[in-house]
């Protein structure tokens, strides 16, 4: 495979395209802002740990999760950047991690742009692309919330640029560059390795070294794109004995997975498929799309830079499914996929304007291709439009997470408030540890996933069950514990109750 000339890539966007693309991204930017600005950035217990640890960091205690331990679960970069801002501007946590998002936002877009000009050469073409990344459902959902994901998109599209630069120019300051932001992304999110094999993929399939020459190529990108999260994970280990946090085993099946997987995908560009119900219908939709991706990826196949994107969603999506049936994180979603969305956009844009346009121009009139085009458009944007709008205005009117009107409002948490103080004086658990310590400034435990019959091992506790949190009701695991313990109430409220837990002695058999 020949890669394209060098200098039609190498050669930077005129500054009006530049300026285009960063003006797309700051309309897009604005909406963010309208949308987030009456109740603040979506709020779960991720980003309440990010704002923990960077609370943390503003004090001088280090990396330190909100519950005080050492911080294991996600890399350090996210957090690091929120408390940089914080200090530098002198604005609350919540507020830096806004303003971070909408920067990353009009970043994103621009990066966009000017990946799509670099790989499809068309600049009507690089604009769909932008209009489609500040309205595509992914970036949206993203970046209402406070999450690494628009920082480590940000850094993939970055280590893009200079990938399919070093692939044209065969500079090794673009390989240099590449495998920084790549180092960079891992910080940022531990999927990053993922990003880095589907990398080491592109390196060792599309570029055409010697093989002495390729293999030190390689050597040093894994050396440098692996090098900090390496020193880590390390650090993990030896603070608490495991390399990425503890993990729970996962318990979906491989057909739910592949459900949500394929359910997530359609609902970036159709809908969501969980209306339909039939999985004879949903195997026929799957096996079409399949088809329809896997064509507009082979029809392309011998543009490098169009392989490369491939390799990378290919790769990414995979690691995604394999690594869920392992663990139970976040079942498969808009938050997980999100960093395959820009890539997978000028796949199929690119298919769009170099095959499927050109054949189907070639099986109409003139006057109809007019035509073509626009339904075309409204084919493509429409359902992320809507999606976009329907979000932003929900976002607007009862805000998102921890900064929802209902838990702003909760009367549990008014009264938990006024208590504060006589609950602090034993144990407290919860089922939404991290809600109460955002919203109520208290260090709760989890309530226990499994019997325990020994709970709770200080005597007596205090136990706050929340009716909308974020890991549900929890009456199941209530009642089993009622096996250990004596759970009496002495709050109750339209949201919530409060509970006074009593250790049960154990019961001697008679003899």
């Amino acid at each position: 495979m020949t890669p394209t000339a060098p200098n039609a890539l190498r050669l930077p966007p005129a500054w009006r395209q530049q300026l285009w693309f960063g003006l797309i991204g700051l309309l897009g930017a604005g909406w963010l802002w309208f949308a987030m600005s009456r109740h603040g950035i979506g709020l779960s217990p991720d980003s309440v740990g990010y704002l923990a640890v960077a609370q943390h960091l503003l004090e001088g205690r280090g990396f330190l999760s909100y519950r005080g331990e050492p911080f294991v679960a996600q890399p350090p970069l996210y957090p690091l950047a929120i408390a940089t801002i914080s200090f530098l501007l002198g604005f609350t946590l919540a507020t830096s991690a806004l303003l971070l998002n909408l920067i990353l936002f009009v970043a994103v877009a621009y990066l966009s742009g000017r990946l799509a000009l670099l790989v499809t050469k068309s600049f009507p073409l690089s604009i769909a692309v932008c209009i489609s990344v500040i309205l595509g459902v992914p970036i949206t959902w993203v970046s209402v919330f406070a999450w690494s994901e628009m920082l480590f998109i940000f850094l993939t599209t970055l280590a893009f640029l200079n990938l399919i630069g070093f692939i044209s120019s065969r500079d090794t300051r673009d390989l240099l560059a590449c495998s920084l932001y790549l180092a960079c992304s891992c910080m940022a999110r531990y999927a990053g390795l993922f990003s880095v094999f589907s990398f080491l993929l592109v390196l060792i399939l599309v570029t055409s070294e010697r093989l002495q020459k390729k293999a030190y190529q390689i050597v040093a990108f894994s050396f440098i794109s692996s090098l900090p999260i390496s020193l880590w994970v390390l650090r993990n280990y030896i603070l608490s004995g495991t390399p990425f946090g503890p993990r729970t085993m996962a318990s979906l099946k491989p057909k739910e997975i592949i459900f949500l997987l394929f359910d997530t995908f359609s609902s970036w560009f159709i809908l969501q498929t969980d209306i339909l119900q039939n999985y004879f219908i949903l195997i026929a939709i799957f096996i079409f799309l399949t088809f329809a991706v896997s064509t507009a990826c082979i029809c392309q196949i011998k543009d490098t830079n169009i392989l490369s994107l491939v390799i990378f969603v290919s790769t990414y999506s995979l690691f995604v499914f394999v690594s869920s049936m392992r663990f139970a994180y976040d079942p498969i979603d808009n938050r997980l996929l999100s960093p395959v969305f820009i890539s997978l956009v000028v796949v199929l844009l690119s298919f769009s304007n170099k095959v499927l346009y050109p054949y189907l121009k070639s099986k109409v009139s003139g006057g109809a291709q007019s035509r073509l085009i626009i339904l075309g458009a409204l084919i493509w944007f429409t359902h992320p439009v809507l999606s976009t709008l329907t979000l932003g205005f929900e976002v607007r009117r009862e805000g998102k997470g921890y900064h929802a009107v209902h838990w702003q409002t909760s009367p549990t948490l008014a009264h938990v408030r006024q208590v504060r103080e006589q609950l602090t004086q034993r144990t407290v658990y919860t089922n939404d540890p991290e809600g109460l310590y955002f919203l109520a400034h208290i260090r709760a435990e989890h309530l226990p996933f499994r019997f325990r019959p020994t709970w709770p091992e200080a005597g007596q506790a205090y136990l706050i069950r929340f009716k909308r949190a974020y890991r549900g009701e929890c009456l199941d695991i209530i009642e089993g514990l009622r096996q250990a313990a004596d759970i009496e109430p002495l709050a109750r409220f339209s949201d919530g109750e409060i509970y006074l837990v009593t250790h049960k002695p154990l019961q001697v058999p008679s003899q």
